[in-house]
């Protein structure tokens, strides 16, 4: 049985309960799925009906409309008004798309990860819940909805939701920037309250117990030690190779921390783009050159995969050993959540311990919030600030794990 290529249907108006509306639906063959309903009052405001000849709120007026809407544009072809979704999928294509290659001709910044999460976001979620609403047609209220539906038949955070609909917004409005569409529904676009709670850190009694009771894995322990003394993030930390490991201006050991790893990009800058020096003890110097010394690979990674693929060892195994460790202290998973610990708690635990007992400016070269118009941290630095960067990590962070400077 053939389809019928629209379908009219009545509702309440949007800001009315009591009057009621007809509603278009249109027939896509390719997608077997009708668009979302569209009041037939708008559409007559687009076509330019007189509606008090042809009043949406009758069969008979609503069907006029929705016929002239399909003569006039039910016929517009699919490329200049695709499906919202399908637009999306395109928009956050690493390899295929206009937005993304043109940022990085213009030498801007953007991640590949982040592209690969908001066309994850779309194919997953947005997709199901919006499946025929068309680009050229999308309206504020269609936002709304889909935001909303996303929140209640989702298990999505309230964070999460909010960086979805970024995945649509930014390419709508970049829609509206090159005149694909007529109006930007996203003017006045709100999102969801998050109210997120900070993230955990470990007492100095179990930042001491995790490394004083031993290791399944060697990797493991050292990742989590230069994140304990560093602050820096697990990807700088995997991007780590031999040459990174430098010297003061007194000529005692510290890390070089100017590049990132990625799964999906590699090397890569840091996530700020600015590099520091980190004051680091002998004794991580030495573990750190020993693990690099054992690295059976031509990569040079610090912390080296068990395959010769060119990559260093996994995020995973690096947050698996950390994870077994707070186990073995009475952290298990669920405690872990609660108190919203992760490797990253780490770099939280940097900043809360030292916050306060060293110059603000300071703790920012630290935690790699400098200047973000200086490009080499290390040219800005004085010896005199190095020596209070060195001297707050070796009596806050290292004597509490007692693990020798």
């Amino acid at each position: 049985m053939a389809r019928s290529s629209f379908q009219l249907f009545k509702r309440s108006a949007v800001k009315s309960h009591t009057k009621k509306m007809y509603y278009l639906k249109v027939w896509l063959p390719k997608e077997r799925c009708y668009t979302i309903p569209k009041s037939t009052s708008v559409l007559a405001g687009e076509l330019g009906i007189d509606t008090d000849v042809w009043s949406p709120s009758t069969k008979a007026g609503a069907r006029h409309i929705a016929e002239e809407w399909m003569k006039n544009r039910g016929g517009v072809s699919r490329k200049n008004n695709p499906l919202l979704w399908e637009y999306c999928l395109g928009f956050w294509d690493w390899e295929k798309s206009e937005y993304i290659n043109g940022k990085l001709e213009r030498g801007q910044r953007i991640g590949k990860h982040h592209c690969h999460d908001s066309h994850q976001r779309i194919r997953q979620h947005v997709k199901k819940c919006i499946p025929g609403l068309l680009l050229q047609e999308t309206t504020a209220d269609d936002l709304d909805r889909l935001q909303l539906r996303l929140k209640k038949e989702t298990k999505l955070s309230a964070k999460t939701i909010n960086m979805t609909m970024a995945a649509v917004i930014t390419p709508i409005r970049e829609a509206y920037r090159k005149g694909k569409i007529q109006k930007d529904p996203t003017g006045n676009f709100r999102g969801l309250s998050v109210n997120s709670k900070k993230r955990g850190i470990l007492s100095p009694s179990e930042s001491k117990e995790i490394f004083s009771l031993s290791w399944e894995s060697e990797h493991g322990r050292l990742a989590v030690l230069v994140g304990f003394s560093t602050g820096a993030r697990l990807g700088e930390i995997l991007a780590l190779s031999a040459d990174d490991i430098t010297v003061d201006f007194e000529g005692k050991p510290a890390l070089w921390i100017r590049k990132s790893w990625s799964r999906f990009v590699g090397l890569k800058s840091t996530k700020t783009g600015n590099e520091k020096v980190i004051p680091i003890s002998a004794m991580l110097r030495d573990e750190l050159i020993r693990l690099a010394g054992e690295n059976p690979h031509n990569d040079g990674f610090i912390f080296w995969g068990v395959e010769n693929n060119g990559e260093p060892i996994t995020q995973r195994i690096v947050e698996g050993a950390f994870c077994r460790q707070l186990q073995k202290i009475g952290i298990d998973k669920a405690k872990r959540m609660e108190r919203k610990i992760s490797f990253h708690s780490l770099r939280h635990n940097v900043n809360a311990t030292l916050r306060g007992k060293i110059n603000d400016a300071t703790l920012r070269l630290i935690m790699g919030h400098a200047d973000p118009e200086s490009t080499e941290t290390y040219d800005h630095v004085t010896d005199t600030r190095f020596a209070e960067m060195r001297k707050a990590i070796e009596k806050y962070l290292l004597e509490i794990i007692d693990v020798g400077t």
